[in-house]
């Protein structure tokens, strides 16, 4: 089941491809919820030697949003029997290919960095990539162990602009819920361990302090693929040192109301989960969702899902030094 957007339009492909990958990483049907329903455009067309037959790997694009420029890219790799074979050790090489210059020839070559969900979960690859054209593209992954190397190769599409605000772009200022009592939070925040200083500001008042600040956009009680209670804890868990100089906002992506004394989600006339205001204006793909704003109330970095703690700690770096 995906959750999109009231709207009528049609939900990201990619979209789908995270809802497989995410829900293998925890073993269940596909649940992942899709906010936006931006079509990416055509589905890659047929290349020579793409996606390729009887390959013992199976790269599966995880992001949602690949646009022209540099992106975070998102990884799981399966053998053919859909067993997750990410590993801390087990090194990945990944050639990316612009399908439509040249199917044979790789536009760049980077290495697959091990990024871990949650302890006892399956994890996913991260690397950095730069796409230079919107339309078709592929990614094959090599990786080599004691029987020797293995290929796999998978299709994607990489479009001119994507849904979220772009690096460099404003933050959007938005009203979001605040609180300053463990009562009061509890009326807006589903974490069952919540940091009160997650809510003491709107994104709307973060802006208006000038100074660093984080959104994350999750609901560890309603988040059917069981990705963003890990993404919230990644980021409470290196806030700390870092609390005196960046403001932190935890932000439920949907509409919640009070029944019998207790927090459930708001649905429309189809029985899905009506996003708030600011999932739709900032265009949010899918949820968990991390913003990293600058002092000038800029976006400076941006995560879809989880996030690691590196990543966001060199993130955090960069906008307080």
């Amino acid at each position: 089941m995906r959750w999109p957007l009231t709207g009528g339009r049609a939900a990201l492909l990619p979209a789908v491809l995270l809802t497989l990958a995410l829900a293998g990483c925890a073993g269940q049907a596909p649940t992942q919820q899709s906010l936006t329903q931006e079509s990416p455009g055509s589905s890659p067309a047929a290349y020579p030697g793409w996606p390729g037959d009887g390959t013992d790997l199976v790269p599966i694009t995880v992001s949602t949003e690949l646009v022209v420029g540099s992106n975070r890219f998102l990884l799981r790799l399966v053998d053919q029997q859909d067993k997750s074979l990410a590993s801390p050790n087990l090194p990945v090489t990944l050639n990316f290919y612009d399908l439509a210059v040249d199917p044979a020839k790789p536009a760049s070559t980077a290495s697959g960095t091990y990024l871990e969900i949650a302890p006892g979960r399956d994890g996913l690859y991260r690397t950095t990539a730069t796409f230079d054209r919107a339309g078709a593209w592929g990614v094959e992954a090599i990786t080599s162990d004691s029987s020797g190397q293995h290929t796999g190769r998978s299709l994607f599409n990489v479009t001119a602009t994507g849904t979220t605000p772009p690096i460099g772009a404003p933050a959007i200022p938005e009203d979001t819920p605040t609180a300053s009592t463990p009562d009061q939070i509890k009326l807006i925040a589903t974490d069952p361990t919540p940091d009160p200083d997650f809510y003491r500001l709107s994104i709307a008042q973060a802006i208006d302090a000038h100074k660093p600040f984080v959104i994350v956009f999750a609901t560890p009680a309603f988040c059917s693929s069981q990705t963003c209670g890990p993404a919230l804890n990644v980021v409470k868990s290196i806030a700390p040192p870092y609390k005196s100089k960046v403001n932190f906002i935890n932000v439920e992506p949907y509409k919640l109301q009070i029944v019998n004394g207790g927090l459930q989600l708001v649905v429309d006339a189809n029985n899905l989960p009506v996003p708030v205001k600011s999932v739709t204006d900032y265009g949010l793909p899918l949820e968990p969702y991390i913003f990293i704003v600058d002092a000038n109330g800029n976006i400076a970095a941006k995560f879809e899902g989880v996030a690691g703690a590196d990543e966001l700690k060199a993130a955090l770096d960069a906008v307080t030094r």
